[in-house]
């Protein structure tokens, strides 16, 4: 029998044990890629916003409102290649009253020209600008609520009162992360025919595409100098800035996040440790006949860390295939409806590190229960029986 055979019919020594030691490991492992993909989810958000947009708001607050044709200004500046104006909808689905999701009134042809991550063949796209009620659907949301190309929908109002009928146009996915996940957006001038003539012609948000993409800071600061003078003052940022100070706004939950990972590491640690050590006091005596018929220390060494490597493995590679319908489907639906999050995907490297941690980790526990094998004395060993 080879010595690795040995070595993997010892982890089957005690079965009960062994599937449970395996289990938790697998769902630690589980718990440490939700935080890792928690965290990834964070810092990508800022990695994959477009560097050439910036964003004017009303220098109150995001619910504050400024005229309409502060985007035709807007347009106008140096620097500015394009712009458009949107409204919080804050529109609801009556048949599902309770799901939350985005709904924004924006200025079509603008909208569609700036917004290269949001990914549809081209003739949806101009079917949305061409019809003033239509629609543009994100795909996990038209996939949630089962809507299709040339579906009807009739959407009502949440704060300001309202319906509004809207035919399916376009359905995007989204490639950038955290961003028009879960969203539908509608014609700024068909919104506006609905609602109370005191509430027309206003917007929450002006996004400007602009040429040159290290002016990005310059020209925010002229836009906000060019309304300076109104009564609707602007606060404008770079779109990558003003995703960076969001983020680290949970700054300190990030960090909190990053150390309670390192923490499920030790108690994985600690699991496969405790195995390993029962395992090699209760073969004491089987390690003592070993040395007797001619095994050296470094092959009892062998043994542990090869039991100890080998359950770290099986555990990671279980984690690992718990960790995606559980994370991204299971947790990432959680969050998405109940904290408005963006959906939570399992990243590539942190996936691959969960099985190469399992191994190290298990090497690791095993070091000082390898070490104690390693040094048994013949005679002592033979003497220990159970």
């Amino acid at each position: 029998m080879s010595l690795v055979r040995f070595t993997l019919r010892n982890s089957r020594r005690a079965p009960l044990r062994t599937a449970l030691t395996v289990l938790a490991v697998a769902t630690t492992l589980v718990a440490f890629l939700l935080l890792r993909s928690m965290s990834r989810g964070w810092t990508d958000q800022v990695a994959q916003t477009p560097n050439n947009r910036v964003v004017s708001r009303h220098k109150v607050s995001w619910s504050q409102a400024f005229p309409v044709h502060y985007a035709e200004e807007v347009r106008k500046l140096p620097g500015v290649k394009d712009a458009m104006g949107g409204r919080w909808a804050e529109l609801k689905y009556p048949k599902n009253s309770d799901f939350w999701f985005g709904t924004t009134a924006v200025e079509a042809r603008p909208f569609v020209d700036m917004h290269y991550e949001l990914e549809a063949p081209a003739e949806q796209k101009q079917a949305f600008i061409a019809n003033r009620r239509g629609a543009f659907v994100s795909a996990e949301l038209a996939q949630q609520f089962g809507w299709k190309l040339g579906d009807h929908i009739h959407l009502e109002g949440t704060f300001l009162p309202g319906a509004w009928d809207l035919e399916i146009e376009c359905i995007a996915q989204s490639t950038r992360h955290g961003f028009a996940h879960r969203d539908v957006w509608l014609h700024l001038e068909y919104f506006n025919e609905v609602i109370p003539a005191e509430e027309r012609d206003k917007l929450n948000i002006i996004s400007a595409e602009i040429f040159e993409p290290k002016e990005g800071a310059n020209i925010a600061r002229a836009i906000d100098i060019h309304f300076d003078e109104r009564d609707n003052q602007t606060f404008t940022q770079e779109d990558q800035a003003l995703n960076a100070a969001f983020v680290g706004m949970f700054g300190a939950i990030l960090q909190a996040i990053d150390v309670v990972s390192v923490l499920v590491l030790g108690i994985i640690l600690l699991l496969l440790g405790n195995t390993v050590a029962m395992g090699v006091r209760e073969r004491t005596h089987e390690y003592g006949v070993l040395r007797a018929i001619g095994f050296m220390p470094k092959h009892l060494a062998g043994f542990v860390l090869g039991e100890a490597a080998a359950l770290g493995v099986i555990g990671g590679v279980l984690g690992l295939l718990l960790s995606y319908p559980v994370v991204e489907k299971g947790l990432s639906r959680f969050v998405e409806e109940e904290m408005n999050m963006a959906p939570l995907m399992v990243p590539t490297d942190a996936a691959v590190w969960a099985v190469v941690l399992g191994a190290i980790l298990g090497l690791l526990s095993a070091c000082l229960p390898a070490y104690k094998a390693a040094r048994l004395e013949v005679v002592d060993s033979l003497r220990r029986v159970g």
